[in-house]
């Protein structure tokens, strides 16, 4: 019960389609390869829903929010090596623990949801080194930061700079083309600074869409790699003091244009559960700087046969998928595709070795409650 309420907040923040109405075969692997395994042991105080999650070099660092602690793994000897534990309550807890952004071993931070002021950084031993502080933050509702910080849109400190995304609270925030999607927070400050030039491509302007969300990759203050799900072409953004310097597109749909189509605003609820399972979708961007390559999710049609069978709540987990690869320069390297049934797409990660994929679908027949197992994938 705990995982389908989990995932239907999930699905709410990464709702993602195309309507589109090719429907793709799914042969076996192309590109990437399976490598090896590994199992991490999960104790009595941990799930396997590692949903919110970092990795540092060759440590997973897991958002156990069962447990309310921040689990640290290694990948390599495949053990839980460090806890830190949040207090709930109390002149040092923390309500709401939501995301959390490693930076060093001296400065943690641990994110409630909705709110950035009041954000606990702490160190290794879990000892509070200094709260968030900060002047008035501009939303489309009132007191709320509805700041992302999941794997996906990760927050990130350059300097002295906070830098986040926030999605929209509102529907007319989600329809509005001018919405500020990237800021960054001045630690010393407590000022912000947003980056207006950062937006949604003009096609999903003013109108009513299955997603409206992005996942993005940050390299730098103002250097971007955005991915907006229901677009076939991710964007290489660049900034100076501000100003737009370059938007690069790039086309990273498999050489298969999807173009996505708008809901009906007059029928949303009774044309989304349809155009959502027979839609393509975009997820995770995995942008691997040491080989120049950059992975991207695709989720792909649902027959119809199994369209009215599927879960509309948990769509990414009825769909199959497949993992398209790039280099920086836009040449297309191949297509991975994988049958819906045994992993989690929404949560891989890129390590030491490749792409790990974590083995929690929960129609998987060899679910353990004991540990999580990862197959990890790698170009030949």
């Amino acid at each position: 019960m705990r995982r389908q309420i989990i995932l239907s907040y999930i699905s709410l923040i990464f709702i993602s389609s195309c309507n589109f109405s090719q429907n793709l075969q799914v042969p076996e692997n192309q590109f990437l390869v399976k490598t090896k395994s590994l199992r991490l042991p999960l104790d009595e105080k941990s799930t396997y829903e590692f949903y919110i999650y970092q990795v540092v070099r060759d440590t997973l660092l897991v958002l156990n929010q069962v447990n309310y602690s921040l689990d640290f793994y290694s990948l390599s000897d495949q053990k839980l090596i460090h806890r830190i534990p949040v207090e709930r309550e109390g002149v040092n807890g923390l309500e709401r623990l939501n995301t959390f952004y490693y930076h060093n071993a001296d400065s943690i931070f641990l994110f409630p949801q909705f709110l950035l002021k009041n954000s606990l950084i702490v160190d290794l031993s879990g000892n509070i080194v200094d709260r968030i502080k900060h002047n008035e933050f501009t939303s489309d509702i009132d007191g709320l930061i509805n700041h992302v910080g999941t794997p996906s849109v990760p927050s990130i400190l350059f300097g002295n700079e906070l830098h986040f995304s926030v999605y929209p609270l509102l529907d007319a925030s989600l329809q509005d083309g001018n919405f500020i999607t990237e800021h960054s927070l001045n630690l010393i400050s407590g000022d912000f600074t947003s980056y207006n030039y950062v937006k949604k491509p003009n096609v999903f302007h003013d109108q009513r869409w299955i997603e409206e969300t992005f996942k993005r990759v940050k390299i730098g203050p103002e250097e971007w790699y955005f991915s907006w799900n229901l677009s076939d072409t991710v964007y290489h953004i660049k900034g100076e003091n501000g100003v737009l310097i370059e938007s690069i597109p790039i086309p990273m749909n498999g050489e298969i244009s999807t173009k996505p189509q708008p809901v009906p605003k007059d029928k949303y609820k009774e044309k989304w559960p349809k155009m959502m399972s027979e839609g393509y979708v975009y997820g995770r961007i995995l942008l691997d700087l040491e080989k120049n390559i950059i992975h991207r999710i695709r989720f792909l049609p649902l027959a119809e046969s199994k369209t009215k069978n599927s879960d509309i709540i948990n769509i990414y987990l009825s769909k199959d998928f497949e993992i398209l690869t790039y280099n920086l320069n836009g040449e297309f390297f191949g297509s991975t595709k994988f049958k819906a049934g045994i992993y989690d797409p929404l949560v891989p990660f890129l390590g030491p070795d490749g792409i790990y994929l974590p083995r929690i679908h929960p129609n998987y027949k060899n679910l353990n409650e004991d540990e999580i197992v990862y197959d990890v994938f790698s170009a030949k």
